[in-house]
């Protein structure tokens, strides 16, 4: 490859994400950076990500991924920047575009196929809108990480197995073990070294001894990783992020996993819609009857036969780039497919950064293929894919973008195609929520707080989730509908009875709507609960005033007065039974 191609690479990729350095935070960026105790620690916080995994900073608990590098950058960007979304996103850019021409340079080195043919493949993939999340989202930034530090340490891995200084192997375990340190997904990336080594030997022997220093280095990163974190290979997660976890029989559970299998490789050929949310009832559990299933099942029986002929016919050295490919495509999703180990998520866009590269090179190999049986010339190769493929998908990237611009424009867009998706009708109705907290009273401020309401009832119609209830509750209470509220707080408590505040707020519904015994109640059970609170211990003195219980209204301000004796409240209360 002539250095201007490297650059038109770099550029290119830098304009398919320029619209995004105006963005702000979004989705888990608040959660990983402004919200991250060691990330706003700055430089001071950075060995923390070491020694601690990597949601430790935000919920405490040194339970799942291990992510030091990610945080590590996020922590310095912090301490020079402050919290600046532009700065994020301009790197975010930057470290895309570095990895697209790194990439470029490692396969070009490799020779799996023409030079032209490859530089397609390149374009391809800068253009390809799956990427949008992970370049578009900061937080996602583990995902560029992880295949840039991998494709520098093949890189030097190749060099290593050309030049055998040491010095190169050194560099290539080095920056294998930061891509590690980046994402664990990178584990699923070792046999690419083993590929490579038997590409050079085209022995097994030979390619087990060349692979020792990759496989030692994976060795190293389980230790670290088994000792920071809590490792729950039984781990039970929530049917809301991951539908496969809802009750099911083994062989529909098995089906809709073949089903996503099929989906991921649909978003890799058409990728529409894109959407930010997976999880409960977006994905329903399927049966092996499904068509998405069969096909999918077809797909992969044909992919097989068709390898196992080309072995018999050509030979396992005419067909390792096609096995090279393969391995790009189909290792990095095994650890997210849900097969092995259950996750967080039941499928997810990002899952198919990394595995977009085998597509990208599978697609041109193809589509090459094809052309040249039609004995095309190398230009109209070029112009046919490129008009046909990249550009469109350039366009659709673009446009993507501008989605992700804050968590309102993607909420609102995406809830097109997620109409039946709690989450989704969730996220959006606390957009509308916040957006009313900051208003005065006025109409503006009634109509974000009904559209909140509306979206709230939405997403309980799709999952009862017990805080959304609360929710749900608080927002009618702003909008003066105590029935919505004893409605909803009512649902709550029963789903979470010991909530001292919820059954107070129960209580002040009643009370403005007169309806005084059942406020007692409410007052009275939140009181039982919580008798330390003032402003519980308040409302229910008040009440007993109310409802002419003067003996109960004086003992129980006298006792609030015993733990709070400078509460306003309680002393106005007081002089007045007094």
């Amino acid at each position: 490859m002539k250095p201007l191609q490297y650059l038109v690479i770099f550029g290119v990729a830098l304009a398919m994400y320029a619209n995004t350095l105006g963005h702000g935070y979004v989705l888990d960026d608040k959660a990983i950076i402004t919200q991250n105790t060691f990330t706003q620690q700055g430089f001071a916080g950075i060995a923390d990500h070491f020694t601690h995994s990597y949601w430790f900073g935000i919920n405490g608990k040194d339970a799942g991924n291990y992510r030091p590098i990610s945080g590590v950058s996020f922590s310095i960007e912090h301490a020079l920047f402050g919290n600046s979304p532009f700065i994020g996103h301009l790197l975010n850019v930057l470290c895309f575009a570095l990895l697209c021409v790194v990439l470029l340079r490692w396969l070009t080195r490799l020779k799996l196929m023409d030079d032209v043919w490859l530089y397609l493949a390149m374009l391809l993939f800068v253009a390809h809108p799956i990427h949008t999340e992970v370049v578009a989202n900061i937080k996602s930034r583990d995902e560029i990480y992880c295949l840039l530090f991998f494709a520098l340490s093949a890189n030097q891995f190749w060099t290593w197995l050309e030049d055998k200084k040491p010095m190169s192997m050194l560099g290539a375990a080095i920056l294998f073990l930061v891509a590690l340190l980046s994402k664990e997904t990178a584990l699923a990336l070792l046999p690419v070294y083993m590929l490579m080594a038997y590409k050079k030997s085209e022995r097994i022997p030979e390619t087990i001894k060349l692979s020792i220093t990759p496989i030692a280095v994976s060795a190293i990163f389980l230790a670290i990783y088994f000792s920071v974190t809590e490792v729950l290979l039984d781990q039970q997660y929530h049917v809301f992020d991951n539908a496969l976890t809802q009750p099911g029989s083994a062989s529909d559970v098995l089906a809709t996993k073949i089903w996503i299998m099929g989906e991921y490789l649909r978003l890799l050929f058409i990728p529409h819609p894109l959407v930010y949310d997976y999880s409960f009832n977006t994905i329903p559990l399927v049966s092996f009857s499904n068509f998405q299933v069969l096909l999918t099942l077809g797909a992969l029986i044909a992919l097989i036969g068709w390898r196992i002929r080309q072995f018999k016919n050509r030979g396992v050295k005419s067909e390792q780039h096609h096995t090279f490919i393969l391995a790009l495509l189909i290792l990095p999703i095994i650890p997210v497919s849900n097969f092995l180990f259950p996750i967080g998520a039941t499928m997810a866009e990002r899952f198919l950064f990394i595995p977009s590269l085998g597509f990208v090179l599978l697609a041109v190999s193809g589509i090459s293929m094809i052309l040249n049986k039609l004995a095309l010339t190398k230009k109209i190769h070029a112009q046919v894919v490129m008009v046909l493929i990249i550009v469109p998908m350039a366009l659709v990237t673009f446009s993507r973008n501008g989605d992700w611009k804050s968590d309102e424009t993607l909420f609102t867009h995406d809830l097109q195609h997620l109409n039946q998706s709690a989450k989704a009708h969730h996220n959006l109705a606390n957009i509308y929520k916040a957006k009313a907290e900051k208003l005065g009273p006025g109409a503006k401020r009634v109509t974000y707080y009904e559209s909140a309401a509306t979206l709230m009832e939405q997403a309980l119609s799709i999952y009862e989730v017990q805080e959304f209830h609360h929710e749900l509750g608080l927002i009618y209470g702003e909008l003066g509908k105590w029935e919505g509220v004893k409605k909803s707080l009512g649902r709550y408590v029963e789903m979470n009875p010991t909530d001292a505040t919820a059954w107070m707020q129960i209580g002040i519904a009643h009370g403005i709507s007169q309806e005084m015994d059942e406020a007692v109640l409410a007052f009275e059970r939140a009181y039982e609960i919580d008798p330390s609170d003032a402003e519980i211990t308040l409302n229910l003195a008040k009440t007993y005033a109310m409802t002419n219980q003067s003996i109960e209204a004086k003992t129980l301000t006298r006792q609030g007065l015993k733990i709070h004796p400078k509460n306003k409240g309680l002393l106005e209360l007081d002089a007045q039974l007094n």
